[in-house]
C-alpha cells in the first residue's frame, strides 16, 4: 500500500481517500461523487446527515460490492492543478525533436482511445509528488518502457525510442 497526504493507494491499484482526505475534499468544495472513501464512523455520521437532512448531496461510496463497478479510469482523485493539467502540452513541453512529438501525439490518441487521459495526470501528480518527498523508485519494468508518454511523465527511465521500442507492446 502506497500512503499519500490523506488518501492512499490499495494493492489493487484503487485510490481511497482517508476520512481526513474527505473533509479536506469537502472543505475546498470538491465533488465526491464517484470518491472510494476509507470506512470511518466520520463517513457514516456524513451518510446519516445527508438522510436526515434530505439533501441532494452525494453519498460517499464505501460499498466494496459497488467499488467493483466504479469507472476507475473516470473517477480519479487527483488534485488540482494536476486534475486539470494538458497530459499532451505536458509531454510536448518536453520534446526537442519532431520525432519526439509525432510519437507523443500518436501515444496521445492511443491512451486517449482508451479513456486513460484522467490515469496519465494521475501519474504526473504521483511523480511530482514522489520527486518531492525524494523518494526514489525504479527504472521501468515491462512493457511499460515502450511508452514515450511514461517515460516523458516520468514513470521509467528507459527511452523507448532510443532502443526503439514499440508502444502497441505496452497498449495491447
Amino acid at each position: 500500500m502506497i500512503d499519500l497526504h490523506n488518501r492512499f493507494i490499495a494493492d489493487d491499484g484503487t485510490v481511497v481517500l482517508t476520512a481526513d482526505g474527505a473533509v479536506e475534499a469537502l472543505y475546498a468544495g470538491s465533488d465526491l461523487y464517484g470518491c472510494v472513501i476509507e470506512p470511518h464512523e466520520d463517513v457514516d455520521l456524513y451518510q446519516h446527515s445527508i438522510r436526515l437532512l434530505d439533501t441532494d448531496m452525494h453519498q460517499l461510496c464505501t460499498d466494496p460490492q459497488r467499488l467493483s463497478q466504479q469507472d476507475w479510469y473516470a473517477d480519479w482523485t487527483t488534485p488540482a492543478p494536476w486534475s486539470q493539467i494538458s497530459v499532451l502540452d505536458h509531454c510536448l513541453d518536453r520534446c526537442a525533436t519532431d520525432e519526439q512529438r509525432i510519437r507523443v501525439c500518436d501515444e496521445y490518441q492511443l491512451f486517449n482511445d482508451r479513456r486513460m487521459i484522467p490515469v496519465l495526470r494521475h501519474l504526473i501528480y504521483m511523480v511530482d509528488h514522489l520527486r518531492s518527498q525524494n523518494v526514489v523508485w525504479g527504472v521501468g519494468r515491462g512493457s511499460s518502457v515502450s511508452s514515450y508518454v511514461l517515460f516523458l511523465i516520468g514513470i521509467n527511465r528507459i527511452d523507448p525510442l532510443k532502443f526503439d521500442l514499440d508502444v502497441s507492446e505496452f497498449l495491447k
